[in-house]
């Protein structure tokens, strides 16, 4: 470290800042001193973030690399700082991935090769997506290979399909040979081999919400989402694909009979030899896929797919009349990559050709996956690209539209959305998915 230059760069961020420029030198020194260089790297880059003069923390920021150029930690730190690379970006300013691109851009060019290197392709990979250039976001992302966050196929597999490369790849694990036009037309044909759709409008149009489960995630989301239903008197039918279920999962079953009466619930359930975590959640996240165009031929109605630790504030069947006409309705957080654009957990297909194709495509897009890999995520993979991929073949046929932020923000607003969640978070503490769902299960002595 050059040790003129970092009390130079220390000065200038306790002066942008508005920092004892004492206090954070000793702080700061005491933290090289005790050898914890990544830490020093993060708290600086930290700091350097914090700066609103944009052209000041740019040259704070090059000033901070000229300090040990050769070090690819410091470049990767100011990255993730200034131009985050991962879940959880909405659409931002242009510029910000610009400025990560030329960050890390830069180490390639001066830093000395080491383990991190496959990490900077991969964040690349995700910035020249983000920026509009799969065809480089594709070279990055085949040079990250090796990476120890597996996450960068999702990457790798984003920049293939926008460039519309649908073909199995020898080294993305995500296959998208299943959208090629010829699998595609094959799809296409048994979806007109279907019995016939009522018309788009029709006035007694059927409603099944559609939830898959394992046994552990049945006891424990449920009773409040059936309860939910129950207590909101919805007239939608009810199915779970409960896998690996358990004789304490058929008694659930039979007290919450008891309670809700005569209201359609209806199960089917699924042996799976466990594998490990990392193989079971993404099947288990995607099982439900795999039988929904079965459910909509089955109940002869538009399907609501949603996750288990969702609840409703009012019913489905009236938050589904936000879609007006369209045959999928969906999330869509602008600026996320792929994989979590389309959120799962709570998506509308209309008994339609178009919704049934499009089931249709997403059970044969994950089957091919899951001869090669399962990577978690992968239902939401299979739910953006069938969607594209199916208004690409059906053109002004099939029509896709956003939930407005009223049914499920990507962020918590002022007011409450109708659809609640238990993602992240939300699963636990005082939540508002939380609150909710102790209410329902206090009311019932569950």
């Amino acid at each position: 470290m050059d040790q003129q230059k970092f009390r130079q760069v220390i000065g200038g961020i306790a002066a942008a800042c508005a920092l004892d420029h004492a206090a954070l030198d000793r702080e700061l020194c005491a933290i090289e001193v005790a050898g914890d260089r990544q830490r020093l790297y993060d708290v600086m880059a930290l700091l350097i973030s914090r700066i609103g003069d944009g052209a000041e923390k740019e040259r704070l920021a090059d000033a901070l690399i000229g300090c040990r150029p050769d070090d690819e930690a410091l470049y990767l730190a100011l990255a993730n700082r200034l131009a985050y690379a991962g879940m959880g970006v909405l659409e931002r300013d242009p510029a910000i991935p610009r400025q990560g691109i030329a960050i890390l851009g830069r180490a390639l060019e001066l830093a000395a090769p080491s383990p991190l290197r496959p990490q900077i392709h991969a964040n690349l990979s995700f910035l020249f997506n983000e920026a509009g250039r799969p065809d480089l976001a594709e070279v990055h992302g085949r040079a990250a290979a090796g990476c120890k966050n597996a996450i960068f196929h999702l990457w790798l597999g984003e920049a293939l399909f926008r460039q519309g490369k649908y073909a199995g790849d020898g080294l993305c694990v995500v296959d998208l040979s299943s959208l090629s036009f010829r699998r595609a037309a094959q799809t296409l044909a048994r979806a007109d081999a279907a019995p016939p759709f009522p018309p788009p409008f029709a006035p007694d149009r059927r409603h099944v919400v559609l939830v898959s489960v394992d046994g552990t995630y049945f006891k424990r989301y449920a009773a409040a989402q059936i309860l939910n239903l129950h207590v909101l008197g919805s007239a939608v039918a009810v199915h779970y694909h409960i896998i690996n279920g358990d004789p304490e999962v058929a008694r659930l079953i039979e007290r919450l009979r008891g309670i809700v009466g005569a209201m359609p619930v209806t199960f089917s359930h699924e042996s799976w030899a466990l594998r490990g975590e990392a193989i079971d959640k993404p099947y288990y996240a995607s099982s439900r896929f795999l039988i929904a165009a079965e459910v909509m031929l089955l109940h002869k109605a538009d399907v609501i797919v949603c996750d288990a630790d969702v609840l409703f504030r009012e019913k489905p069947e009236e938050i589904v009349r936000l879609a007006g006409d369209a045959d999928v309705a969906h999330t869509d957080y602008r600026g996320e990559p792929l994989c979590s654009r389309y959120n799962a957990s709570f998506v509308y297909f209309r008994h339609s050709r178009s919704g049934y194709l499009t089931l249709l495509m997403m059970a044969d897009f994950l089957r091919t996956n899951f001869d090669r890999c399962y990577i978690w995520m992968i239902d939401q993979v299979a739910l953006f690209a069938c969607v594209e991929r199916a208004a690409q073949l059906l053109g002004s046929e099939m029509a896709h539209a956003a939930w407005p932020d009223s049914v499920l923000p990507p962020r918590a607003g002022d007011t409450l959305p109708l659809v609640l969640t238990g993602a992240l978070a939300g699963k636990h503490g005082n939540s508002p998915y939380s609150a909710k769902r102790d209410e329902i299960l206090r009311t019932y002595g569950l």
